[in-house]
């Protein structure tokens, strides 16, 4: 009796959070069904603004996201792709025209009560069949029903931008793999090909038994145009493209040095390449449109010293054929330095090593050669390393302690940027240029018959305060961007506040 209780307390906790962001618009609210029931569209709505990149943002909207039972603030991620800024989570996907020119939209994760969902991708950008379209994944585990045993399984997503509406969805099965019951947990890492909408996911085994079934993650990838999905044990994805992924094998262990660069073929599993790179720790870093990266170290044990050293290396590999460009970091080697690569959708990556030993690194890449294009450390005399957030079409978006920051993609020079203002009124009092919010209980319109995005479909701009942290996007497209902010101290309705930004210049 109590398996039904908990399933259905699930799916309410994820309807709460799927409904609960955003969703106190009297007049208009989210609509969810097979893929997203949704929208009427004013006819007469102007075109959104546009910048591709956009060199200035400000916010437009700010959206509560409620505590749940199956979230918290580290499994809530923010993303943005064509128009449709974006709100995941393990109860599914939120979408909402950055204009407010559409209605709001809901797909859930899942709407069986045996099935529960441990994790989930950040929003992915795609393009199929010239359209704007998300790809999303969920590591789930299915209880069984009537005689059929429990698994685990991965839930790929493709969904219109526009309105939510699925364009394809497979689910892979891992008991090829991890056994029956044998399920996933987290996801380590995640790859796609933007032009084929094919993705690859690295799941890490949800028990100890799992774990025997394979070393480390595994691979799960799926292709929208056939709708099929393979497992692949013991790897961890990287990069892909048109059905070519590249991954790190090994176990990850201190003397192990069986660190290994895989590139094998997403729809059989069969590797066709590996390369030993005879390091203990190789781990995906992320990828650009060409080529995946990784990060990799050892401990090089010296009797003769108590000082420690370490051996770090970037891998940047050529998804098509395999071949590899080796960069070292410039930190020293106190520690062991990992890279976090975020590629721009065109021809620029960006790595950064975050918090190292309070000592930081940023490298910028030409994706079609692979190599090291520009890049300077905290050890700099006159710059600072910033947080890189996000990279779109040759900008970098990043903040420091005091200020957000945009970064030549290509040579690293600071772009000038001017402060964001937010549409309506912020949290601390100050008053913008434009208009302030209107009543919430109003239902505001423009000359043109649109709504307000400051105030509409639950917007509330009071809740967006600067001082809460840098507006930095994590997300971004020529429409605008998106991220999370902490939510306010008396606030305890929500966990975070989902920030959407247009783009100013």
């Amino acid at each position: 009796m109590l398996r039904p209780m908990v399933a259905t307390a699930a799916v309410t906790a994820a309807v709460v959070l799927l409904a609960g962001c955003g969703g106190n618009d009297k007049k208009t609210d989210a609509k969810s069904g097979d893929g997203a029931e949704s929208t009427s569209s004013t006819p007469s709505a102007p075109a959104v603004a546009s910048f591709d990149p956009p060199k200035g943002l400000s916010t437009v909207s700010a959206f509560g996201v409620p505590d749940t039972p199956t979230d918290d603030a580290n499994s809530i991620a923010a993303g943005m792709v064509g128009q449709t800024s974006l709100l995941s989570s393990k109860a599914g996907l939120v979408g909402r025209n950055v204009a407010a020119q559409s209605d709001p939209w809901t797909v859930p994760s899942t709407t069986a009560e045996t099935t529960t969902t441990s994790d989930h991708t950040t929003p992915m950008p795609v393009q199929l069949d010239g359209k704007d379209v998300i790809a999303v994944a969920y590591v789930q585990n299915d209880k069984g029903n009537g005689t059929q045993k429990a698994k685990g399984q991965v839930l790929f997503q493709w969904l219109d931008a526009a309105d939510g509406k699925k364009v394809a969805e497979v689910t892979a099965d891992l008991t090829s793999v991890l056994g029956p019951g044998g399920g996933g947990d987290n996801v380590v890492s995640q790859a796609f090909d933007p032009a084929t909408g094919q993705v690859a996911v690295g799941v890490s085994p949800g028990s100890e038994e799992s774990a025997k079934k394979t070393v480390g993650a595994l691979t799960v990838y799926a292709d929208p145009k056939t709708q099929k999905a393979t497992v692949i044990p013991s790897v961890a994805p990287a990069g892909v493209l048109n059905g070519t992924v590249v991954g790190a094998k090994g176990s990850n262990q201190e003397n192990a040095h069986d660190g290994t660069i895989v590139i094998l073929d997403g729809a059989s599993g069969k590797i066709s390449k590996q390369i030993p790179t005879k390091q203990n720790y190789l781990s995906p870093s992320g990828s650009g449109t060409k080529r995946a990266y990784l990060s990799s170290s050892s401990y090089v044990p010296n009797e003769n010293s108590l000082k420690t050293v370490y051996n770090s290396v970037l891998y940047s590999v050529d998804i098509a054929t395999g071949s590899i460009v080796q960069m070292k970091p410039q930190l020293g080697t106190a520690d062991a330095y990992e890279f976090t690569c975020l590629g721009d959708q065109a021809s620029a990556v960006v790595c950064t090593t975050g918090d190292n030993g309070q000592q930081e690194e940023i490298i910028g890449i030409d994706d079609n050669s692979g190599k090291k294009a520009w890049g300077y450390t905290n050890a700099s005399a006159n710059r600072v390393v910033p947080s890189a957030s996000a990279v779109f079409h040759g900008v970098v978006y990043g903040k420091t302690d005091s200020q957000l920051v945009l970064l030549n993609a290509a040579n690293g020079q600071d772009i000038p940027t001017s402060t964001p203002t937010p549409t309506g009124t912020p949290s601390d009092g100050t008053t913008p240029s434009s208009t302030p919010t209107p009543d919430d209980n109003a239902t505001p319109t423009q000359d043109n018959g649109t709504k307000d995005p400051g105030s509409a479909f639950g917007s509330d701009l009071s809740l967006y305060d600067t001082k809460l942290g840098i507006p930095s996007p994590t997300a971004v497209t020529k429409y605008g961007g998106a991220y999370l902010q902490e939510a306010l101290g008396d606030d305890l309705d929500n966990e975070k506040i989902l920030i959407v930004m247009k783009p100013t210049a």
